[in-house]
């Protein structure tokens, strides 16, 4: 009798979903606030901005906002590949607010023509200069959300951060937050980067996640000579987790470049000039050792500006053979 009422309660609630297709979000523009206020309702989901993290998904008592003139848009995306690890189909709907906020609705459909169930969400809350944009990436034979963002930076920089989720029981949670794109020109040398995402792969019972990070030099704003193309470096970076775990960490053992190297050349804040000489004083020494080298006059213009910074000191000397 016990399983038989267990068995009704799950019938009735099943019943109790309401039909929902997130085709219908193909271009929606001027949401009211009243209209997303109902669709969180028909989800069953919170109206207050959700951080997602490794540690799992925790509301704020800020509330998703479409501004005093109802300015709230739906977009509808098909992903390439698939996240849900079950043959069917998967969409992603994104209802931006006029704040920099950006809400991410997950659904698949097990069968063409079949409903639709909504599984998860997640909150991108600073993306200002573009809405936030979230992909499936798929290799190794899991899918990955992508959530690229474009926040505020300030003069002469920018940093745009990739967020990668994966979905576990259902549940979307945080694996990797990394740097995709920007750059610092504001310092001298300035630098812009990249990074690609080649493969995902398990071997042994550790899982990775691998990127080509790409960095061009310049002469950047401190500098009273402007060369565009000081040098290029490209390394092979990994992150790696134990199977099953939740975050990826960087993997220095199997990576090209140290974790200062990545975090130096991909970051907006402030960076004291000793540890950045310290890691690019082989392209220095090249330079100040070819007495014909075409950017030996922003390198004379950098030795004068430090002329008592101990980092520089062999470039120094090297600068002063060469001539």
């Amino acid at each position: 009798m016990r399983t038989l009422l267990i068995f009704l309660a799950f019938v009735a609630a099943a019943a109790a979903q309401p039909s929902f297709d997130p085709n219908q979000f193909i271009d929606k523009k001027d949401l009211r606030q009243a209209d997303v206020d109902q669709l969180w309702r028909t989800l069953g989901i919170s109206g207050k901005i959700r951080e997602t993290t490794v540690n799992g998904s925790k509301d704020h008592n800020e509330n998703f906002e479409c501004g005093l003139d109802d300015e709230c848009e739906a977009q509808l995306f098909i992903p390439d590949w698939r996240l849900v690890d079950a043959a069917g189909n998967d969409r992603l709907v994104r209802i931006k607010s006029p704040r920099d906020m950006s809400r991410f609705l997950v659904f698949h459909q097990d069968e063409v023509g079949g409903a639709w169930r909504f599984l998860d969400y997640l909150d991108s809350t600073e993306s200002h200069y573009a809405p936030a944009r979230a992909i499936v990436v798929n290799s190794g034979g899991k899918g990955w959300l992508v959530v690229n963002s474009q926040p505020r930076c300030g003069t002469g920089c920018s940093l745009f951060p990739s967020d990668w989720f994966e979905l576990k029981n259902g549940k979307l949670r945080m694996v990797l937050s990394m740097p995709r794109s920007g750059n610092e020109i504001s310092q001298n040398p300035g630098r812009t980067f990249e990074t690609r995402f080649t493969r995902a792969s398990l071997s042994g019972g550790k899982e990775t996640l691998e990127f080509v990070f790409h960095v061009e030099f310049s002469s950047g704003f401190g500098s009273s000579i402007q060369v565009n193309n000081l040098w290029d470096e490209e390394k092979l970076i990994r992150f790696s987790r134990t199977a099953g775990q939740a975050e990826f960490k960087f993997d220095a053992k199997n990576s090209e470049a140290t974790e200062a190297f990545l975090d130096i050349f991909s970051t907006n804040e402030e960076v004291t000039r000793p540890r950045i000489f310290r890691l690019i004083r082989t392209h220095l020494l090249e330079i100040a050792r070819g007495p014909n080298d075409p950017h030996r006059p922003w390198l004379k213009d950098l030795l004068e500006k430090y002329p008592n910074l101990r980092e520089l000191a062999p470039v120094r000397t090297a600068f002063g053979k060469a001539h």
